[in-house]
């Protein structure tokens, strides 16, 4: 089974010489080695920028980012496509009821993700 994050490395090192000359006759030589390694870090990256007004469930409390830091939910938020989310994690929608379990997230836009950053099936809200 591969996997799906795979990081590559590469070096690309080059030698040179330098030749010189004093006015004496002797000969000297420098060598210079550089080598470079590079690194995938998309799935660093991504995990790292968080949009502002993601909730989140942490520790058992309805957390929200916010500049760039986890802060408590102080009020219930209303997202765009119509669910509603309460300082309990409890979310809903018309009838319907769900509440959110350790690490999922919903965006203000309504959209679901798991503790991975993975969309979740959200089509029965």
């Amino acid at each position: 089974m591969a996997a799906c994050n795979s990081s590559s490395t590469s070096d690309n090192t080059s030698d040179s010489t330098t030749m010189s000359s004093d006015t004496t006759g002797t000969m000297s030589s420098t060598d210079t080695t550089s080598s470079a390694t590079a690194t995938d870090t998309s799935a660093v990256a991504s995990s790292t920028a968080m949009k502002d007004g993601i909730m989140t469930m942490k520790d058992g409390k309805m957390m929200v980012m916010q500049g760039g830091s986890w802060q408590p939910m102080t009020a219930d938020v209303t997202c765009t496509n119509g669910i509603k989310v309460k300082k309990n994690g409890e979310m809903t929608k018309g009838t319907k009821k769900k509440t959110l379990t350790e690490g999922e997230m919903i965006d203000k836009d309504g959209q679901l993700t798991d503790a991975n950053g993975k969309s979740l099936d959200n089509a029965g809200w």
